[in-house]
């Protein structure tokens, strides 16, 4: 015999249940003793599944591709573009250069794939989501929320070359980090000399020479961090 208590609306029940067979049962509640004929399911049979049938390996790799389309990150031209359709790229490979607000920047790839289709050619300007290049790669090499490169909401400025008395102050247009210094104290640069290169935003940005002069001093050293408005080159 089964005992269960039971509470429903404040009122207690001691239930006891005893079965007999041939779907009788002895209910007693509270010491009342009821006999229940019960109606009982009749089981249904189970049929199994169908197994699915196997999907081979070079399908199911095939069906996991994606696509990473790049979008320009700012309004500029397309200086040179440096693969071309059916090109293995690796994360990291510069793909093209394009020249926005008087800087270089080289548009790298993010994931390592193929070229599946570029979209500009060199002279070009674009505007900002233009539709760059597109690379097809695995979609464990890509990020598995994003499969665009992230937008820059806010243009980067331009590098600004102050005169401060007979020197210019050429400072960091963004946060970042200096990759490389072209120049050295005493050299002779012109309009348009690339000064060094920065890392910002996940670009590589030539810093450019505003207009013909000298160096007079170098203010950073590579590997060094550096904040917006940071002086980087002052020039005569």
């Amino acid at each position: 015999m089964k005992k269960f208590n039971f509470s429903i609306n404040g009122h207690r029940y001691e239930v006891a249940v005893e079965e007999h067979g041939n779907n009788i049962v002895d209910v007693e509640v509270n010491g009342t003793l009821y006999n229940v004929e019960v109606e009982r399911e009749i089981p249904r049979a189970v049929i199994p599944a169908a197994k699915a049938a196997p999907v081979s390996t070079a399908t199911a790799a095939k069906t996991t591709n994606k696509n990473l389309v790049v979008k320009s990150p700012l309004p500029g031209s397309i200086v040179k573009v440096l693969a071309q359709v059916g090109q293995k790229v690796n994360a990291g490979d510069i793909v093209l250069t394009m020249e926005s607000m008087k800087m270089e920047n080289n548009i790298t790839a993010d994931i390592s794939g193929v070229i599946k289709e570029i979209n500009v050619t060199s002279g070009q300007n674009v505007m900002q989501d233009d539709k760059l290049f597109t690379i097809e790669g695995a979609a464990e090499a890509a990020s598995p929320v994003a499969v665009e490169a992230p937008k820059q909401e806010t243009p980067a400025p331009a590098p600004k070359q102050t005169t401060g008395g007979a020197k210019t102050k050429v400072t960091a247009p963004l946060p970042g980090s200096i990759i490389k210094v072209l120049v050295e104290v005493g050299q002779n640069v012109k309009a348009n000399d690339v000064l060094l290169t920065m890392e910002s935003m996940k670009m590589e940005n030539n810093i450019t020479a505003d207009k013909d002069g000298v160096i007079a001093r170098i203010c950073v050293n590579p590997g060094q961090n550096v904040m917006q408005d940071d002086v980087l080159i002052e020039m005569q």
